[in-house]
């Protein structure tokens, strides 16, 4: 199973807010706070992802997720401390290809509201997160938006970054496998060689028999 994971997280405590990207678990970009964009993190999506438009449009959704989740977290009665709310979303692909979407906001570890793939609403999972779905499903607030998004565009993506991922499979992965065959013909090379050796070996004997 491959995944790919966006993560945003707001802390009250001093509005500290970071986002990352995840293939497989592993970090390929982030938002750096210092520069206020969503800057790559790896090799491969800088590559994959060359395009200086992909990187403005990432920096845009950033950003609107920082000031939708200090608004969420102004409009929840926290407790007090330090709060976090995060939004996470995401897709898997199966290895007998079946794919998921997913779209969840997360308060204090656990889910606050989640999106129902199959009717295309929002689920609240507590009381506090009513006052939310009871606005946002009437008029199917976004929720066609994100369902489009981690059924489709998310699953694109990650069919187009998978052959970068770390992750082992199984089988080992396609260097390793290169490096086996690269044995194996190695090897019987070195038989070939050493069968022609013999053939004229024993031909030149032969000769000097006659």
């Amino acid at each position: 199973t491959h995944t790919l994971e966006y993560s945003y997280t707001m802390v009250t405590l001093g509005s500290r807010f970071t986002s990352v990207g995840l293939l497989d678990g592993e970090e390929f970009m982030y938002y750096d706070s210092n520069t206020a964009n969503m800057t790559p993190n790896t090799e491969w999506i800088k590559k994959v992802e060359s395009d200086s438009s992909y990187w403005e449009k990432e920096t845009g959704s950033v950003k609107f997720q920082r000031d939708w989740l200090i608004d969420k977290l102004n409009q929840i009665k926290v407790t007090e401390g330090v709060n976090t709310l995060q939004k996470v979303y995401g897709c898997e692909i199966d290895d007998n290809g079946t794919t998921r979407g997913y779209d969840k906001s997360i308060y204090n570890g656990k889910v606050f509201i989640s999106l129902d793939l199959n009717t295309g609403t929002w689920t609240a999972v507590d009381e506090r997160a009513k006052s939310f779905t009871e606005d946002w499903n009437p008029a199917y607030k976004n929720a066609t938006y994100w369902k489009n998004f981690v059924n489709r565009t998310c699953v694109d993506r990650l069919k187009s970054y998978i052959p970068h991922s770390t992750k082992k499979e199984p089988g080992g992965s396609d260097e390793q496998s290169d490096e086996r065959k690269t044995a194996v013909t190695v090897v019987v090379v070195l038989l070939l060689v050493l069968v022609a050796a013999a053939v004229v070996g024993f031909v030149i004997y032969k000769t000097k028999l006659c």
